[in-house]
């Protein structure tokens, strides 16, 4: 089953081209039932499970934790969290390339 997240208008059409090109199975829907909500922030703000703040940041265990809520490998949160601007912070070394 896809796994859903919203994403704020500005950004949706890229990053719909973006999930395509490399092949990541979330659905993006513009109703309220979703797993994560994806946001653009003009600082760096700490994303946490529930919304990734685009440009913002991200603890390392959350994004592994990210990629088991939204069904995708770990490889493919860090491409989608490095697509989105989102800085991994106290990684443990090696969990995103």
């Amino acid at each position: 089953m896809k796994k859903r997240i919203y994403v704020e208008a500005s950004i949706k059409e890229q990053l719909l081209k973006f999930l395509n090109v490399e092949g990541i199975k979330i659905e993006v829907t513009a109703n309220e039932h979703r797993d994560v909500t994806i946001l653009q922030c003009e600082d760096r703000k700490e994303s946490d499970l529930n919304t990734i703040y685009s440009g913002g940041w991200v603890a390392c265990e959350t994004a592994r934790a990210l990629a088991k809520k939204l069904a995708i490998p770990v490889r493919q949160i860090g491409k989608l969290l490095d697509h989105l601007d989102v800085k991994i912070r106290r990684c443990g070394l090696g969990c995103f390339k």
